[in-house]
């Protein structure tokens, strides 16, 4: 018998919200290198033929995809991981015979020396032919208030597609029926979850399933005297999930402060974090280095835990790797917007993922990624185009400049869930404004989450951007931060809830930010009014304070979007964006690992290489779309530094660079930005 090796330490107690650091999937070791992934369709035949539209030569297509000359061509342009199909969810029996063409495939791949990447559908059950497969499967159906099976529906077709109940138990054994065959059989090394979402409000799912999962998590996650704190009664078994109507649709609703649908979105969450980990725990017993993938979207402004019951930083421990399929390219708009998917890189980097994202369209896309994911990742479908394969060779050529990476931040943004959660239209909109500020200010930072407060001891300074619903721990953690000499940055309506959105008698970050000033910016945002004016600067213990009654939106706000989504028309620097950053590094007593100048547009990401005992600073010209490079670009380092040398695609050889060091700060000029292009900084 194959010995399995469980790779996980499970140390989450009963009824517990959040996972803890120690309780995450060890990754995959052979990601440490990088990812290079693309290949053919990820559409089995079947698929092509029940959606409809094909052209006559599909079949022909189909078999191309999977032909060894498309294998060997990757492998000849660079690709090391070829993605192709494995399971779409017609069921086993129905898609038997092109399982077993990828399987078929995989062993080509792995023949010409390239790992496989398995598309798995996680969240489809074609009824048409699995009920006939699986009679059981009917009563695995999310279904909504009125028992109607809920779909998912592409372009108002695809009506033949049912989501499954991930709290339906018989339905996780069935898909790890198809887990073991992509392990097993296709001796898999990588698997892409497809469709890693739910339904938003009103289409969650009222199965009995999760009628009793609903009440089995209140009992668990809380004691009795907790729960009538909660509810204001103890018995909760017939509180159910929220119903709607013409009156009170859910897209609507600005604030969310009924404990039910709090607690709702909380299962919703925990269901899909918990259905993952199984699968992942699963996967790994059988073959320690399979990587795990998912599609969820990354940071896109849109209230992810509320619309679909995901929360990134519990799920993001079960992955090696994620999808964001953000709508616009990186790019600088003519309004001053400066597009990016740095937000979905920070958020990758904080949980050791990979991002993957659609990269091709031009080199500004390619440089992102290698900046700030530090790896390729998705490099398309064949054939690739003449500037990827460009970028491609540059990474390969210097990979070792790449591998083992540490993002170098001194300041911690907190993307708080119940903010978010429960208020996304403000802590949304504050936090991609904060974010903005730092990304274009060029002062490198990380995103941390809610469990992340109590280990704060790295950073400098923390930014609250209307971190609204701070628990009484996460208080007494940010108190205790500031009082050992950190500094905080807070604006709006920042402590002034706990962590289920009660309004506190005294705002939470009394004595930290003046009484005074927290309660005239909550007054003032009741009144629908903009507060104003400069920020408040206080020393407090040993630590440093600045408090902001608001992040002042650059023009008017867009029309309200359904379920308050904060898409990237929001997305500019905030008028007091300069003032923010200033107070930034005076509550940092000016520790900031680096100062670039040059126009806004030119964004860095600084890593450090311990083992080598080097920093790489990556610079990138979001304004490269217009043919414009930046010249002459001012650097200076909070560290002291032997040589500087600067490469970039364009660039034909490696260019020395002068460096001037002085009190521990070194200078150096970069002569131009076309697109990308790293300083390499000998310590």
């Amino acid at each position: 018998m194959r010995k399995r090796t469980l790779t996980v330490v499970l140390l989450m107690s009963a009824g517990s919200a959040f996972a803890s650091d120690t309780d995450r999937l060890l990754r995959a070791r052979w990601l440490e290198n990088g990812l290079i992934d693309a290949g053919g369709s990820h559409e089995p035949y079947l698929f092509v033929v029940r959606r409809g539209g094909q052209p006559l030569d599909a079949l022909d297509a189909y078999r191309e995809q999977h032909s060894e000359d498309l294998i060997r061509r990757l492998k000849e342009q660079g690709v090391e991981v070829f993605h192709t199909h494995l399971y779409k969810g017609f069921g086993m029996a129905a898609e038997k015979p092109e399982m077993e063409e990828a399987k078929r495939v995989a062993a080509i791949a792995h023949r010409h020396g390239l790992k496989v990447d398995s598309y798995i559908q996680w969240n489809s059950m074609m009824y048409e032919t699995f009920f006939a497969e699986e009679p059981r499967a009917k009563s695995w159906v999310q279904r909504d208030a009125q028992g109607k099976p809920i779909m998912l529906v592409y372009g108002f077709q695809q009506s033949f597609r049912y989501r499954p109940c991930f709290s339906n138990q018989e339905y996780l054994d069935y898909l790890k029926r198809i887990v073991r065959f992509a392990v097993e059989e296709v001796k898999t090394d990588f698997i892409h979850f497809d469709n890693f979402d739910l339904n938003p409000e009103p289409d969650s799912c009222h199965c009995d399933w999760c009628v009793r999962g609903f009440r089995n998590h209140l009992r668990t996650k809380y004691s009795a005297e907790k729960r009538k704190e909660r509810f204001g009664f103890e018995n909760v078994d017939f509180v159910n999930s929220p119903l709607w109507n013409a009156q009170n649709p859910p897209a609507n609703m600005e604030i969310i402060f009924d404990p039910a649908i709090q607690e709702w979105i909380d299962y919703r969450c925990q269901s899909m974090a918990d259905a993952l980990r199984e699968m992942a725990t699963y996967a790994r017993s059988l073959n320690p280095e399979v990587a795990i993938e998912v599609n969820p979207h990354g940071i896109t402004g849109g209230n992810r835990a509320w619309e679909r019951g995901l929360d990134h930083a519990r799920f993001l421990k079960w992955t090696d790797a994620f999808w964001t399929e953000e709508e616009d390219p990186p790019a600088l708009f003519p309004d001053g917007r400066l597009l990016s998917r740095i937000r979905s890189f920070k958020l990758a980097r904080a949980f050791q993922n990979i991002l993957l994202t659609y990269i091709s369209d031009h080199p500004l896309s390619m440089a992102e990624s290698l900046a700030f994911n530090q790896t390729i990742g998705y490099g398309g479908n064949d054939p690739l185009t003449p500037e990827m394969l460009e970028y491609i060779t540059f990474y390969r050529k210097n990979r070792e400049l790449f591998l083992r990476t540490e993002d170098a931040a001194t300041v911690a943004v907190l993307r708080s869930y119940p903010s978010i959660a429960y208020h996304n239209a403000r802590a949304q909109l504050s936090a991609i404004l904060a974010e903005q500020a730092l990304i274009e200010a060029r002062i490198p930072f990380h995103l941390v989450f809610d469990e992340r407060l109590a280990d704060l001891g790295k950073y400098r300074v923390l930014v609250l951007p209307d971190s609204e619903c701070l628990s009484d721990d996460q208080l007494e953690s940010i108190k205790k931060f500031v009082e050992n000499g950190g500094g905080l940055v807070a604006t709006g309506l920042a402590g002034l809830y706990d962590e289920w959105r009660r309004l506190r008698v005294r705002p939470g970050l009394y004595p930290l930010i003046e009484s005074q000033a927290a309660a005239k910016a909550y007054e003032e945002t009741v009144e629908r009014t903009e507060a104003a004016g400069r920020a408040l600067r206080r020393d407090y213990e040993r630590g440093r304070v600045a408090y902001f009654p608001a992040l002042e939106f650059d023009g008017p706000l867009p029309p309200a979007e359904l379920y308050f989504n904060i898409s990237n028309k929001y997305w500019k620097k905030p008028r007091n964006w300069r003032e923010i950053a200033e107070a930034v590094r005076w509550a940092a007593r000016d520790d900031v690992p680096v100062r670039i100048g040059g126009p806004s547009y030119l964004v860095a990401n600084l890593v450090s290489q311990p083992a080598k005992n080097r920093l790489l600073l990556h610079l990138v010209n979001y304004n490269a779309r217009s043919g414009r490079s930046v010249k002459g670009v001012e650097v200076a380092l909070r560290y002291p530094a032997k040589a500087a040398t600067l490469l970039a695609p364009d660039l034909a050889r490696l260019l020395p660079l002068k460096v001037k060091t002085d009190k521990g700060t070194t200078r150096l000029t970069v002569p131009a930005v076309k697109v990308y292009a790293i300083v390499e900084v000998s310590r």
